[in-house]
């Protein structure tokens, strides 16, 4: 049987979800009679209101999203997520407004005067200004608003009530795994690490985790090496990199999403090197099925935001207390299972 709501109700007996809400207010402004059926086909459902039933009465409640991406399969998840949980909150005066700015084509610096307008919101998620240049931006904005949630990444040098991402260890310890598994036959344990940007506190940790992982199975981290989080960076030092280190590694771990040039370069060079990468899209899709790619770690940006919505509202509504970190599960993705994440 389906949930039983507030508008299941409404809906069997003919009338506004409003008036059912009123029903189970003492005080509320509800013909007795009225009441007396809301009850009991409540009890017949055993159904309890709860403090979101309560929303139907109460003034709107708005949330600011703010994201900052200049990747668009990111940026696209993300959206996702805020509509699946729009969908299970709209009932209850929920309302939001989304601002998405690319560092690519947006020169502004801290986009301090953007985050201040969400300032009277009653909460405020923010994706993409984990790096110190926005600290500042940051917070001034948790200043005036304390229900401010990072997503995906976090920037610790600010107050926030929670963030909500994946957990770099996992990821880390996970890609360690694989490689280990993968070349552990062959009796080769040499792996070289690219790292995003060594400013984001996402990518140190994921260093961190990694080369401890890799130490733990006995994985020899031939060298680590930022890319910066910048296909264009990426593709005019890759040749000298790759040719520096020719012959000394066997596989290869990115924690960037931004592996496309790396991936290119393998198919243009053959070899029998096990490649771990961030992220799962369409690009390496392609380059799972051609096994150019051996895995990909997916951190699901788009559960990331939905949680970080729907434990938002929660909180604003109920004051419910939110856990300081809410972490997404990983997925493992491979060519024989990629078809499942669409």
């Amino acid at each position: 049987m389906a949930e039983v709501t507030i508008y299941t109700i409404a809906k069997e007996l003919n009338m506004t979800p409003s008036m059912v809400s009123r029903a189970f207010n003492p005080a509320g402004k509800i013909n007795e009679e009225k009441r007396k059926l809301v009850l009991e086909t409540a009890k017949k459902y055993n159904f309890s209101p709860n403090r979101f039933a309560s929303r139907l009465s109460m003034k709107p409640i708005k949330i600011g999203i703010f994201i900052r991406s200049r990747y668009k399969v990111n940026l696209d998840r993300m959206i996702i997520g805020i509509e699946n949980a729009y969908e299970k909150l709209k009932d209850y005066k929920i309302s939001y407004e989304v601002v998405v700015r690319n560092p690519l084509t947006d020169p502004s610096l801290d986009y301090e005067e953007e985050l201040l307008k969400f300032k009277d919101c009653d909460g405020v998620l923010v994706a993409g200004l984990s790096f110190d240049k926005y600290t500042n931006a940051l917070a001034k904005l948790y200043e005036v608003n304390k229900n401010l949630v990072q997503v995906q990444s976090v920037n610790e040098n600010v107050g926030y009530l929670f963030a909500s991402k994946h957990s770099e260890e996992v990821s880390s310890c996970l890609a360690a795994e694989f490689l280990y598994n993968s070349l552990r036959k062959s009796g080769r344990k040499n792996v070289l690490l690219f790292t995003g940007d060594t400013k984001n506190t996402q990518h140190i940790i994921a260093e961190k985790f990694f080369k401890e992982a890799c130490d733990a199975y006995g994985i020899n981290v031939v060298e680590s090496i930022s890319m910066m989080d910048n296909e264009e960076y990426f593709g005019e030092i890759l040749p000298s990199v790759m040719e520096k280190y020719k012959g000394t590694f066997d596989g290869i771990y990115i924690t960037s999403g931004f592996s496309k040039p790396l991936c290119r370069y393998l198919e243009e060079n053959p070899s029998d090197i096990s490649l771990v990468t961030f992220d799962i899209h369409e690009d390496i899709k392609k380059y799972l099925s051609r096994g150019i790619v051996s895995a990909a770690i997916n951190q699901n940006v788009a559960l990331q935001m939905q949680n970080a919505f729907e434990s938002l509202a929660h909180h604003i509504i109920s004051e419910e207390e939110i856990p300081k970190m809410l972490y997404t599960d990983i997925d493992l993705v491979l060519k024989s299972n990629m078809h499942q994440f669409e």
